[in-house]
């Protein structure tokens, strides 16, 4: 479960390759639901309509999370809600035509449609497309829906794949995952990341950069502009409810209390040049100390009461 059952035979570059085309597919696919729409207009409500048309009474909203399997595959959770849009490009009822069933099937027949064509580092000719347990269904729990999309909006790519970095990492620390005994499969997708970031057919794919996610450059969650509320609008409710348990706005309850709502930066790094000259001797000292540990196989010591040591 999540190796791969021939490492000769596995595509490893495709597999970094799609990671880095799957932000891009997703925002085709979202390009593309409004023209399924309207090819299945027709079929499911008895009308032709254009895609400018099916663009000024519709609006297409979503959140997004994404996942890695236990393969170190990422796939995507989204929930895509459908909207009217009224004459100043507000959110309103959507028409009578636009029900949940046309949304399903405009889903499908835009996951189907997209495609991405992919760099060919190795020579091979590849296309990122959906694959083929693309699952829609209609959501009747609100509140079941929220609570499976918070579950994977707070996971990362290491909570997947144990033992991988949360953070960009280079060549070196390859060596070090493998003393820690990171899965030879997470390894050699590492591996392919790093490599494929030198080849010019990548350039501009910034693969070193997301090496720690194996390519993929999306974020974790996302959500388009108006699908719900704003972070902005969810700190104002706080506030009001703190406010209302104590009896007051904390912030002017009291006249006499000056907010200094502004922020500068004071300053980085030691507080004088003979800290900074210490904290740079102590750094070398330290790397000296680990690198003949490493090279010499030196186990630390440490003294106990009795002066004999003890490991």
């Amino acid at each position: 479960m999540g190796t791969a059952l021939c490492v000769h035979c596995y595509d490893y570059v495709g597999h970094v390759l799609w990671h880095s085309a799957v932000p891009e597919l997703w925002r085709r696919t979202t390009v593309e639901l409004a023209r399924a729409v309207s090819r299945l207009s027709l079929e499911l409500t008895g009308r032709h309509r254009s895609v400018r048309e099916v663009g000024r009474a519709l609006r297409f909203s979503y959140v997004r999370v994404a996942e890695w399997q236990r393969r170190a595959a990422v796939h995507l959770h989204a929930v895509i809600r459908l909207d009217g849009r009224g004459p100043d490009s507000e959110v309103t009822a959507p028409p009578v035509w636009a029900t949940r069933e046309l949304l399903v099937a405009a889903v499908r027949e835009a996951a189907d449609a997209v495609r991405v064509g992919l760099p060919s580092p190795d020579g091979i000719e590849r296309a990122a497309t959906w694959g083929g347990q693309v699952d829609v269904r209609p959501v009747d729990d609100a509140r079941r829906a929220a609570a499976y999309l918070a579950k994977y909006a707070t996971k990362t790519a290491s909570d997947s794949v144990p033992g991988l970095p949360v953070r960009r990492f280079g060549g070196r620390t390859l060596d070090r995952l493998r003393r820690k005994r990171v899965h030879w499969h997470v390894l050699m997708l590492a591996g392919t990341c790093l490599r494929l970031a030198d080849h010019p057919a990548c350039e501009g794919l910034r693969l070193a950069e997301h090496v720690h996610t194996l390519g993929y450059r999306g974020h974790h969650a996302s959500k388009s502009r108006l699908y719900s509320t704003t972070m902005k609008a969810l700190g104002e409710v706080r506030r009001a409810w703190r406010a209302q348990r104590n009896g007051g706005d904390v912030w002017t309850a009291d006249p006499d209390t000056v907010v200094v709502g502004d922020w500068r930066l004071v300053g980085i790094g030691h507080a004088s040049p003979g800290d900074a000259l210490l904290a740079e001797q102590l750094a070398r000292d330290a790397a000296t100390v680990r690198r003949a540990m490493r090279y010499h196989d030196v186990t630390p010591v440490r003294m106990v009461d009795d002066g004999e040591p003890a490991r």
